[in-house]
């Protein structure tokens, strides 16, 4: 039986989940750079009922609902502890999914579903600064 304080950390976790990458979602979208992030034209497309580019309260209501639904396997109206686990990896691993097949589309310059060695060749991954507690010359940074 779960506690208050249980019930409180749940909550926190489902609603961090839900909200996910929303905020950064309200800004417009410049059809000509393509998706800022995983599935984020989809996303517009899916959602983006007024078609503006962003998403207001009432389409990223409409996210979180279907979230949810995700997350409510049984269908039941409620997540529960035992289905939480199960869900939250299967939406880390699409979003896995998701930058993989995103970093392949960027490669595939002329879109024809395939990569070539000249394609891979003059791929140039984006830079965050972040290394991966590597520097650049190869060697960590410890």
């Amino acid at each position: 039986m779960m506690n208050a304080s249980h019930r409180t950390l749940v909550a926190l976790a489902v609603s961090a989940l839900l909200a996910g990458s929303l905020p950064a979602m309200a800004q417009p979208m410049d059809p000509a750079d393509g998706p800022r992030g995983p599935g984020r034209a989809e996303m517009l497309a899916k959602y983006d009922a007024n078609k503006d580019g962003k998403l207001d309260d009432t389409e990223r209501a409409a996210i979180k609902a279907d979230r949810f639904k995700a997350l409510d396997k049984d269908g039941d109206g409620k997540v529960k502890r035992g289905e939480f686990p199960a869900a939250l990896e299967a939406a880390q691993e699409k979003a896995k999914q998701d930058r993989q097949l995103a970093m392949f589309d960027k490669m595939d310059t002329n879109k024809d579903g395939t990569v070539t060695d000249a394609e891979f060749a003059a791929f140039k991954p984006a830079r965050d600064g972040g290394h991966h507690g590597h520097k650049r010359d190869g060697k960590g940074e410890r």
